[in-house]
């Protein structure tokens, strides 16, 4: 049976490319606010009773525009903010037994934890010194919250992001050991593999780095 897919971040770039997948898939998908616990245990209960639940979250930090590189317009917590609140609301439903949540699927990114030290070295000079320093120490806020949290999980860490047509990923292990000087991933085939890495159980419990 196909898990139904309780999807946060629905309106962004990648998260439009999941529900479109998903719908390829004939999956249900619920669409979650990001941020209230409230509000999302409140989606979590209007699934559907008897068939498990993947969170699947696509939420990343907003900016002035499409460029990585712009000003971050959302607060410096935003996506912990919400891995939070996913969580709180998490354990109450499943605490009472009204929901079964196999696993939360998150999209994070390369550069995160173990595998910023294999990002070539004028990245890694722009991530320290440049705008993404907000979205860098948000998502590892959330990889830690993730980690310490209650449900399964894959931190999935997608290379730079390109608009190319859906291609199958290259999975390193969470260093990035090996993935090249410059590597890149279209956004539609982060979308199939976090699609992929929520009906399967492959990558559970780990934070793979995904190429072209």
């Amino acid at each position: 049976m196909n898990p139904q897919i309780f999807l946060i971040g629905a309106t962004g770039r990648t998260g439009r490319l999941v529900l479109e997948e998903a719908m390829t898939r004939d999956v249900h998908v619920v669409i979650g606010d990001p941020c209230n616990a409230g509000d999302i245990e409140k989606a979590l209960r209007s699934t559907m009773p008897n068939v498990p639940v993947v969170i699947i979250s696509t939420l990343g930090q907003t900016r002035t525009s499409g460029n990585p590189w712009a000003a971050p317009t959302s607060p410096a917590r935003f996506m912990d903010t919400s891995a939070k609140a996913v969580l709180a609301a998490a354990t109450k439903v499943v605490e009472e037994g009204s929901v079964q949540i196999d696993k939360f699927v998150i999209m994070s990114m390369f550069g995160i934890a173990d595998s910023f030290k294999n990002l070539n070295v004028l990245v890694r000079w722009t991530m320290r010194h440049s705008n993404m320093v907000q979205t860098i120490e948000d998502q590892t806020l959330v990889d830690k919250t993730v980690r310490r949290g209650h449900l399964p999980f894959v931190l999935v860490r997608p290379a730079l992001l390109t608009d190319g047509d859906a291609a199958p990923a290259k999975v390193y292990h969470s260093s990035a050991e090996g993935v090249g000087f410059m590597p890149k991933v279209s956004a539609k085939t982060v979308a199939k593999f976090l699609m992929d890495a929520a009906a399967r159980g492959d990558w559970d419990g780990t934070a793979p780095v995904i190429t072209n």
